[in-house]
């Protein structure tokens, strides 16, 4: 509808002859309106010039971020009583069922339903955008088993689904997880002995890492594409179960509100074996981290970096151009931000963690690390289990720092003077 005109237009013809007779006076109001609104802007200019602090921080902290964290939930158990057994002994099958049997049993005695609920708790207090797992153990069993007589039919029955729980326990607790890349690694079946039935049973352990990524953040925040997964060729043998101990690692390729980067998560064989070690972080080197993409790799290394288990690991990532996140942040503190050596049985309050082994390392484009922080699981019981695991976690928090930008601003300032 067309809007009316809010004078008469009489009215305004007066007022125009009014304007012609009283020109010098419409022209001098004129002038002087002209120089109020010169003299506005030329005070808003210097507020602005000289805004305070806090219009700093405010863009400081609109500046793309990504908070991570890297955990190993473990098994709840050692497997070592296993994997060094001998097979040339005569008692060999009787001790195997022994020693699968003590595995099983003290592995659904470290209660992981409780440890992961206090996992969950942790990471829902910090709300990473992507958070990597190792150990994410995926249990299965077989009642009656058939592998002492010769059967083959795997185990499929689910015990324990560490990742189901942890995805679970998380949205207990408010914050809402997926899980988007995943890789499988050892998988092995052992006969236990059942002591509710007295049968002999089939137990299956696959070990699993993953990625998991929020999927509660705005629009546009967080976009994860192209999962991708392998394993290492370099692998511990254990001829006593005829097994090879694979590892590996899992990925995707992100992007936060622009900046894009390969996440990857790894989990290398222990420091028993610091070759294979060493041999699985080059590959990592020459596979999945090497690309044109910035890369954050998180994970359990196994690799204590001030070299107190013997392994030389860590010098490989820094000689590849890789950056600790936590050494950014604590270079008065290299022997600090411990993240394993609990006891077996999570039981023992007196017995510290020992090494740093637990890592977001970080190369390549405008990742500067604004928080770095050892989370030490401890669980708010009198009775073992005490911790949700025999790690810590690392949490670790980037801003994207162009500093492209920033020499930009600074040219212009300095043109300027």
């Amino acid at each position: 509808m067309p809007i009316k005109p809010t004078t008469n237009p009489n009215q305004q013809m007066k007022t125009n002859n009014h304007c012609r007779t009283g020109h010098f006076a419409a022209v001098t109001g004129a002038s002087m309106f002209t120089n109020l609104c010169a003299v506005w802007w030329l005070l808003m200019a210097a507020f602005l010039l000289t805004a305070p602090p806090a219009f700093a921080e405010k863009e400081k902290e609109a500046k793309p971020s990504l908070k991570t964290m890297t955990v190993n939930l473990y098994l709840g158990s050692g497997t070592e009583r296993i994997l060094t057994l001998d097979p040339t002994d005569p008692n060999y099958l009787m001790n195997l069922l022994s020693a699968v049997t003590g595995v099983y049993y003290e592995s659904l005695a470290s209660q992981p339903q409780i440890r992961l609920q206090g996992v969950a708790k942790e990471v829902a207090a910090r709300l990473p955008d992507i958070l990597a797992v190792q150990e994410a153990s995926l249990i299965r069993n077989q009642s009656p088993g058939d592998l002492v007589i010769g059967g083959a039919s795997p185990a499929t029955n689910v015990v324990f689904d560490y990742l189901q729980l942890l995805v679970g326990a998380l949205a207990a607790q408010g914050a809402h997880y997926a899980v988007v890349s995943t890789a499988n690694e050892i998988d092995v079946e052992l006969p236990m002995f059942n002591l509710q039935t007295g049968l002999i049973d089939d137990v299956r352990l696959t070990d699993r890492e993953a990625i998991l990524a929020r999927t509660d953040l705005p629009p546009g925040h967080l976009r994860v594409r192209n999962p991708q997964s392998g394993h290492f060729t370099s692998v511990l043998q254990i001829p006593s179960v005829g097994l090879s101990v694979l590892r590996g690692w899992c990925s995707v390729d992100a992007s936060v509100r622009g900046e894009s980067f390969r996440f990857i998560c790894t989990h290398l064989e222990e420091e028993t074996s610091p070759q294979i070690q060493l041999n699985q972080a080059q590959e990592l080197l020459s596979g999945p981290a090497h690309i044109n993409l910035p890369v954050i790799l998180a994970g359990d290394f196994n690799a204590d970096t001030l070299h107190r288990n013997g392994t030389q690991t860590y010098d490989s990532f820094l000689a590849a151009g890789f950056k600790d996140s936590w050494v950014a942040l604590n270079r008065n503190n290299l022997a600090g931000g411990l993240t394993w050596g609990h006891d077996e049985f999570l039981a023992d309050p007196t017995q510290p963690l020992a090494w740093r082994i637990d890592l977001v390392l970080y190369r390549g484009g405008d990742f500067l690390p604004v928080d770095a922080e050892a989370l030490d699981l401890t669980l708010d019981r009198t009775q073992p289990p005490l911790w949700a695991s025999d790690h810590a976690a690392v949490a670790t928090q980037f801003r994207f720092h162009d500093d492209r930008n920033e020499k930009r601003t600074k040219d212009n300032t300095e043109h300027s003077k």
